[in-house]
């Protein structure tokens, strides 16, 4: 049997990419059964705010959490009503698949079931009775019986449906409460925080970097590597030809200094309009001994392709208290925005004297932050258990490869050799590790991370 909590998870999942498939194409998707409660009840939210479309993205983030809350505590309400209707069907199906002796055994029991759970219109069970005290035969019985369980089975899937439209309709009103009342100040303090966190650059150049974004074409997959190869000399042209530079859109004779701006993602804009208007600097005639040179062509395998997972280490030691915590919290907020939007599995940690985590990888944790980011400790800071956790989820299937981020004042000591040996070696793999300082002059960790920012 499934463990309860994974399928729970896995049910949260599925109606959270629900949403995110209905604000695409105005409908459910596949995966989720037809006539789906929850489903439908996600669809009509959406259809009764249309203005979701040309709002601020944060109203829809917004709705989709609570939301998402509200679904998960139907799910949790649901769970006795499933588990009463899995251990009828399976007593019906029993009843049902037996021979005459079986349903004669079993007939007590299903009669109690039936009369305490079912009324008249929903199954005629006294109908049946009159049935069975006209029956010639034990064949006609067994008839009757069958045509009573199958009646039963339509009769308990009905009534667990039911059931479960009845616990919506008692709690949605709740709910649509709360999000009046709350909403507005909600969406206040998350504009709040993202004007502030935009209002860093080094913010937002964190926010490029660690939220990169590769193309998944198939020609971009791919490093070029290049091996020059000597063929039969030609003529040598005089220097000057060779300097003369013209304009125009020859991708043959660009010079390098247009293909540095290719390489780079904030000036490759820059370079597509020069294309389109024939602004690229080329040179006139090809460069001196150019004809000397023939170039092979080979392929290989980027390391690091798609947006991957993250992992976050936020100080919440006693020297992070106050302001700079506060700042922490407002930049892990949108940190945690982007990675939800480009749906990239996020790891958690908080540390100080102990490190505590919260895998943002299932949906359902993500309900949880508020409270995982209210509880802080106090005293030192041990950043060597932080890292030996961080180099453990490296390990591991799901964050492989994954950007580490330590949000930190970084005032402790450096990792042991050991610790730094392993963070060289996931850093060959592809991983990369940043640091965000806050009010923090302390240089001792730049050496060994491969990117550090530092907020006043």
């Amino acid at each position: 049997m499934n463990n309860p909590a994974d399928e729970l998870a896995q049910k949260i999942k599925d109606y959270d990419e629900a949403f995110d498939f209905y604000m695409d194409y105005g409908k459910l998707p596949d995966n989720l059964p037809h006539g789906d409660l929850l489903g439908g009840f996600i669809g009509q939210t959406i259809q009764d705010n249309p203005q979701l479309e040309s709002q601020n993205p944060l109203w829809t983030e917004l709705l989709k959490e609570e939301l998402m809350k509200f679904i998960e505590a139907m799910l949790r309400l649901f769970q006795p009503i499933e588990e009463y209707h899995r251990k009828e069907q399976a007593f019906i199906a029993v009843f049902v698949g037996g021979g005459i002796a079986q349903k004669r055994n079993m007939w007590g029991q299903a009669v109690k079931v039936i009369e305490s759970q079912y009324k008249s219109e929903e199954l005629n069970l006294e109908g049946y009775k009159d049935q069975l005290n006209e029956s010639e035969s034990e064949e006609q019985t067994e008839t009757i019986l069958n045509a009573m369980g199958k009646e039963w089975q339509k009769a308990s899937n009905e009534k667990e449906v039911e059931r479960k439209k009845r616990l919506i309709e008692e709690n949605q009103l709740r709910w649509e409460h709360h999000i009046k009342e709350h909403g507005l100040s909600d969406y206040k303090e998350r504009r709040k925080i993202e004007h502030f966190f935009y209002s860093y650059p080094e913010l937002k150049d964190l926010l490029r970097i660690i939220g990169r974004e590769e193309p998944k074409r198939e020609d971009d997959m791919d490093d070029t590597v290049r091996r020059y190869l000597p063929i039969l000399p030609s003529p040598p042209k005089p220097a000057v030809e060779a300097e003369e530079i013209a304009n125009g859109d020859d991708l043959q004779h660009l010079l390098p200094s247009e293909t540095a701006i290719l390489s780079e993602r904030h000036t490759e804009g820059l370079f597509y309009y020069k294309y389109a208007t024939k602004q690229l600097q080329l040179f006139a005639n090809r460069p001196k001994n150019e004809s000397q040179f023939k170039t092979e062509q080979t392929q290989k395998k980027k390391p690091r392709l798609e947006k991957g997972p993250i992992i976050v280490a936020i100080d919440t030691s006693g020297s992070m208290h106050g302001k700079p915590m506060r700042i922490a919290h407002a930049i892990l907020l949108q940190l945690l925005r982007m990675a939800r939007k480009q749906k990239r599995k996020v790891f958690l940690m908080s540390f100080s004297v102990r490190a505590k985590f919260l895998d943002l990888s299932l949906p359902r944790n993500w309900m949880q932050l508020n409270s995982f980011l209210e509880n802080h400790f106090t005293g030192g800071t041990d950043g060597e258990e932080m890292l030996r956790l961080a180099i453990e989820m490296l390990q591991s299937k799901s964050f492989a490869m994954a950007d580490v981020l330590i949000i930190s004042d970084f005032y402790f000591p450096l990792p042991i050799e050991s610790t730094q040996t392993k963070m060289r070696m996931e850093h060959d793999k592809g991983t990369r590790f940043y640091g965000l300082k806050i009010d923090s002059t302390d240089r001792l960790y730049d050496h060994i991370l491969d990117k550090t920012w530092n907020i006043k």
